[in-house]
């Protein structure tokens, strides 16, 4: 039998196919039936709450490598980047500092010619717009090109240009005997269950572990070098996919990082002459049906109650549509709160500015 979970005893949450049923039991819509509201208005409208009870509760974190370039001191952010939270300079794989989070009308008025000054940052603040998005500034600006992370990644740890897609590891059983391609024993199509290439992939049986290098139907390929044993069949497989990472380049599009062991991306030290900013990001979007959403289990229930909000809001005022999206949305607010701290601080207080 196929691995189901990871822990025993772990709750995991609601999948997206457990949330589109109760969102059309909020709906009184038969399960199954899409007639009125289609299925992608209703997954659309789970992202929606989701990201709606992301920024605020400030629940979901992640972490970035800002690459430095000598001589800019603006940068784009990650790419499913919300809120800062802390941000750190690495003068050396060991030494490091907080950058003080403050504001370009702060630096004109105490800081004297800062727009020029050359020297490692000790401050970040709001930059310009780029796009749709406000970039990262930090002062002094650089005056030394950040290191690679790629060419030296730290151990545990590995680089993919293809972005996360899923929430949570993808496990099965490898059906086929073979030296370097696993096979689903269920035989799902992987990539629909957001494996990708680039990520880690271990042999729980084995305890061997490698990088993903091709995906293709219900199969996923390792090199050999890293799986001596190759597959036998009943190996159990676990492809990690839970925790990521970004890289962000100043020239160039994100990278991912992925880990080969849980919790490397606290450890990810590699990285002299560049800033290491911790931050609240955008959930993935839920598109898989076994997929859940990022957002703590506990608060799982509550994305049904989000969608007769999205879906009927606009409906014509007294009509019974409106005040049910107006019970909906009542129901999602009184969930959200009960995980607020009773100071009326969210679940990250940590110091933060919008961009």
């Amino acid at each position: 039998m196929p691995i189901e979970t990871i822990e025993t005893g772990l709750f995991e949450g609601l999948q997206l196919t457990e949330l589109i049923n109760r969102a059309q039991d909020r709906l009184k819509q038969k399960r199954g039936n899409f007639d009125r509201y289609p299925k992608d208005s209703i997954i659309n409208a789970l992202n929606d709450g989701q990201i709606e009870a992301t920024k605020r509760l400030r629940c979901l974190h992640g972490m970035s490598i800002i690459v430095l370039k000598n001589g800019y001191n603006q940068y784009k952010p990650p790419h499913d980047y919300l809120l800062s939270k802390n941000a750190f300079f690495y003068q050396s794989a060991t030494s490091y500092w907080q950058l003080k989070i403050t504001t370009r009308e702060w630096l004109d008025r105490f800081k004297s010619g800062w727009r020029t000054t050359s020297g490692d940052p000790l401050y970040m603040f709001p930059g310009d717009n780029y796009g749709n998005m406000r970039k990262l500034g930090f002062y002094p600006r650089p005056k030394t090109d950040g290191t690679s992370y790629i060419t030296g990644a730290d151990s545990g740890v590995v680089v993919s240009d293809n972005a996360a897609a899923t929430t949570g590891n993808v496990t099965g059983q490898n059906g086929t005997a073979h030296a370097t391609v696993c096979t689903d024993s269920d035989g799902r199509t992987l990539a629909d269950h957001g494996v990708a290439v680039g990520m880690v992939a271990v042999n729980v049986d084995t305890d061997e572990s490698g990088q993903i290098s091709a995906v293709s139907g219900s199969t996923f390929t390792i090199s050999a070098t890293d799986f001596p044993s190759g597959w036998s069949v009943g190996d159990n497989f676990n492809v990690l996919a839970g925790e990521y990472g970004t890289i962000v380049k100043w020239d160039g599009e994100d990278q991912v990082i992925y880990n080969a062991e849980i919790g490397g991306t606290i450890d990810v030290r590699t990285i002299v002459n560049n800033v290491y900013l911790e931050y609240v990001r955008r959930p993935l979007l839920l598109k898989y049906n076994e997929q859940y959403p990022e957002i703590a289990p506990d608060l799982h229930q509550y994305l049904p109650d989000y969608v007769p909000f999205a879906l009927k809001r606009n409906s014509p005022k007294g009509s019974t549509d409106a005040m049910e999206a107006t019970i909906a949305f009542q129901a999602f607010e009184t969930g959200l709160k009960t995980h607020i701290q009773p100071d009326n601080k969210t679940t990250d207080c940590c110091t933060r500015f919008s961009l």
